[in-house]
């Protein structure tokens, strides 16, 4: 008579089980292995292995979008550089605006160089019509100081009658207040033919480009240092 073949305990089998389940496991990864292997990992694309750390400092496998991911606060210095860094990107944002502002004033005042050359003349013409009459004016009182010299020198001990004295002053603080306003009125000749001259070279390029491109307003952000 026999005996029918005993079958092995739940307890027994499990550690069979696993080592079956186990072993089919590590086939499989060899077999991917050897398929997309060194053959083919040239052709695949490298997946780049991302972490970050919770808010307890754990480490985290995971995409740094995961929301489990967490930023420290910043430091006080940390804040006041960023701070000072987002002052300065709006600074040189509204510096930009600016400049596009005036830029596209001066194509529209200006579309082409004669415009501009017409410009310069007549506000040197006025300035040059205004030299024209102080000059014609200092010439005058010029002309008066010699006669007032040559009536002074019946007076050979300098012994000038009062009137005579008091011409002599007037005509020489005139001669001086005219001669200071000539100075001037050159000056400012001079400044407007280096205004027309700047706005001429900044017109060349923009005759030649346009306006150019439009200023990006930086973006504003946010302070980190919360658990998401």
């Amino acid at each position: 008579m026999h005996r029918r073949a005993q079958r092995p305990s739940p307890s027994e089998a499990a550690p069979a089980v696993r080592s079956v389940g186990l072993n089919r496991v590590v086939a499989v990864i060899a077999a991917i292995w050897v398929l997309a292997g060194p053959a083919g990992a040239a052709d695949a694309p490298r997946t780049k292995i991302l972490s970050c750390k919770d808010a307890q400092g754990r480490v985290l496998i995971t995409d740094p979008s995961d929301p489990r991911c967490y930023t420290p606060p910043l430091t006080p210095d940390e804040v006041a550089k960023q701070e000072a860094e987002a002052r300065e990107q709006m600074e040189k944002y509204r510096e930009c605006m600016a400049q596009q502002r005036a830029d596209q004033t001066l194509l529209s005042r200006y579309p082409n160089k004669a415009k501009h050359d017409t410009a310069r003349q007549a506000a040197l013409a006025e300035i040059e019509a205004t030299l024209k009459i102080s000059q014609a004016r200092l010439d005058a009182l010029l002309a008066e100081r010699q006669r007032l010299r040559n009536e002074a020198e019946f007076y050979p001990n300098g012994n000038l009658p009062a009137k005579l004295r008091r011409d002599i002053d007037a005509n020489t603080a005139l001669i001086n207040a005219q001669t200071e306003a000539i100075v001037g009125q050159k000056d400012s000749a001079a400044q407007k033919t280096a205004f027309y001259d700047g706005e001429l070279a900044r017109l060349n390029v923009l005759w030649q480009r346009g306006p150019g491109r439009g200023c990006v307003q930086p973006r504003i952000v946010k302070q980190q240092g919360q658990p998401r």
